[in-house]
């Protein structure tokens, strides 16, 4: 762990000597490297939460599964559809979106 955060702390120290240079309309600015960095890690961060809190639904079985982030994230996707594999089947195509809706309600909502 002290190297992983030793580390970290090497590469945002010198990130934050760098900056990016950023042609806009024909004018060239130097932007520091967290202002591109930050937006792209809170895009990622909603898109890793949009995408934990669906299930899908497969066509040929009808069962309910929830597949990995990292199988899900980077998939063909259409309307509320996604390209996901079965577990019950195995069977791989577009499986429609789910909202889980355990993941809304609190423990004592449940019983």
């Amino acid at each position: 762990m002290k190297r992983v955060f030793s580390s970290l702390l090497l590469l945002i120290s010198t990130l934050t000597l760098t900056s990016c240079q950023v042609n806009w309309f024909g004018s060239h600015f130097d932007v520091p490297w967290f202002y591109i960095a930050v937006p792209v890690l809170i895009l990622f961060v909603v898109l890793y939460v949009i995408l934990i809190s669906n299930r899908y639904v497969c066509p040929k079985c009808k069962t309910e599964f929830k597949p990995k982030w990292y199988q899900i994230y980077i998939t063909v996707h259409f309307n509320r559809s996604r390209v996901a594999k079965c577990p019950n089947c195995g069977r791989k195509g577009f499986c429609k979106r789910k909202k889980d809706a355990t993941r809304h309600f609190s423990e004592r909502e449940r019983k």
